[in-house]
């Protein structure tokens, strides 16, 4: 039987949460909760199928300075893959590392504890492993980035553009000679955490820090390498069918709608000298919706947006509804009976796409005249547009410039109470 392995990577605890909301009985985000129910059915699968190797591709966490308590929630997972005998291999990817710092990381705590059966890959490194199953060679690439060269004299007139060169010049002569090594009879996984230039980036939104180094794809081509198991672009995809096979396992969960259509999950590999096989496992990610309705031209928009999430909420899902409705209907969106036709969704954002009705955007009876009184624009204003509910609402404006009269009245009352003491002051200095 040959080595085994989950490829899985990006699980970024701390991130998503702002489509969630606090669990009552754990006092966690609902959110961060699944994103640790998914790493644990990672583990799940890992040990039920008593894989060899655990290689996670890099992003722990939102950022390298991580709450505690996501902290704990990795640990007890990697805990339970150590107590199983499972190697765990950790590339520290870019949402780990501190900027520009290349000492520390946020997975640093794991080589401190030295926790068994641990390897953690915060330099290129490429080592033979001794499995259950026989021995498998890794060479790992944490992300890499100009940074690092940028600290060195001989580079520091380098334009950005040669300094990416430079780095992939690197990479490409950093692989070459770790491939030139390996022996040709034992399989060979090549792990990093980087953006191959024939990948096709995820459009997360939430996770996206400035610009990205691409690579070429043909680095990691080579007759001694049977897997490469990359991490930092999101989405789950195949870049090389074979020879050697190359995959992003993609994150872990859904970040936010930009991964709505996007399954998430991982990868198990069964690694064996040319005749690797793979195939990707669903951890079946809590659904994204999202629902778009035009109401402009609707009689009840609130009751045909009700229609509308009726027909395409699941329950549990995470729910967005984007509606086009006219400036005048605005007053007759009843939100409240939204909330409670998406009552079933874990959260629900409703975003209105307002369409100004050209006819009505300049009255001709708001002339200089009439605008020169704030009320009397007002009662011009609503009259036309709201006739039906102007008294009211003219009752309220009323009430609002009364409550700013008498606070203008106040607050000048108390100014000149203030400059009176204040010239008294003066007047006793010069006396």
């Amino acid at each position: 039987m040959p080595p085994s392995l989950v490829h899985v990577s990006d699980i970024h605890f701390g991130s998503g949460e702002s489509h969630g909301r606090v669990n009552p009985v754990t006092g966690l985000n609902i959110r961060f909760e699944d994103f640790v129910e998914a790493l644990s059915k990672v583990v799940d699968h890992a040990i039920e199928h008593r894989v060899d190797v655990f290689l996670f591709s890099g992003d722990a966490y939102r950022n390298a300075s991580p709450e505690p308590v996501y902290q704990k929630m990795f640990a007890r997972q990697l805990r339970r893959l150590s107590q199983a005998d499972i190697q765990t291999i950790l590339v520290v990817g870019n949402h780990d590392q501190i900027l520009r710092s290349t000492t520390s990381h946020a997975l640093s705590v794991f080589q401190s504890l030295e926790v068994p059966g641990v390897i953690t890959v915060d330099q290129p490194v490429s080592m033979r492993l001794e499995t259950k199953n026989g021995p498998m060679q890794l060479i790992g690439l944490p992300h890499l980035t100009k940074h690092q060269l940028m600290t060195l004299d001989k580079y520091a007139d380098k334009s950005a553009r040669e300094l990416d060169r430079i780095l992939v010049d690197h990479v490409r002569l950093l692989l070459a000679g770790y491939f030139q090594d390996l022996d040709p009879d034992i399989a060979t996984v090549v792990t990093a955490h980087m953006t191959v230039d024939t990948a096709t980036a995820g459009i997360e939104e939430e996770l996206l820090i400035g610009y990205t180094q691409t690579f070429p794809t043909d680095i990691f081509v080579h007759p001694k390498v049977d897997y490469v198991a990359l991490g930092h672009v999101h989405k789950f995809q195949t870049i090389k069918e074979n020879n050697p096979i190359i995959v992003y396992s993609g994150s872990l969960e859904r970040v936010d709608f930009g991964e709505e259509s996007q399954d998430k999950g991982f990868i198990h590999v069964d690694l064996e000298r040319g005749k690797t096989k793979w195939r990707f496992v669903s951890v079946n990610p809590r659904p994204f919706i999202t629902l778009d309705a035009d109401v402009t031209k609707s009689e009840d928009p609130t009751a045909d947006l009700v229609k509308k999430i009726q027909s395409g909420i699941l329950p549990g899902c995470v729910l967005r509804l984007r509606y086009r409705i006219d400036q005048t209907q605005l007053p007759d969106v009843r939100e409240d009976l939204l909330r409670k036709a998406a009552g079933a969704a874990l959260s629900a954002k409703f975003l209105p796409e307002i369409v100004v009705s050209h006819s009505r955007a300049r009255l001709p009876q708001l002339n200089e005249s009439v605008v020169s009184s704030p009320m009397v624009a007002l009662d011009t204003y609503l009259a036309e547009i709201a006739p039906e509910r102007k008294e009211r609402l003219m009752g309220k404006a009323r009430e609002i410039m009364n409550e700013i009269s008498l606070e203008l009245t106040d607050e000048n009352g108390a100014r000149r109470k203030r400059a009176g003491a204040e010239a008294g002051d003066e007047t006793a200095e010069a006396l």
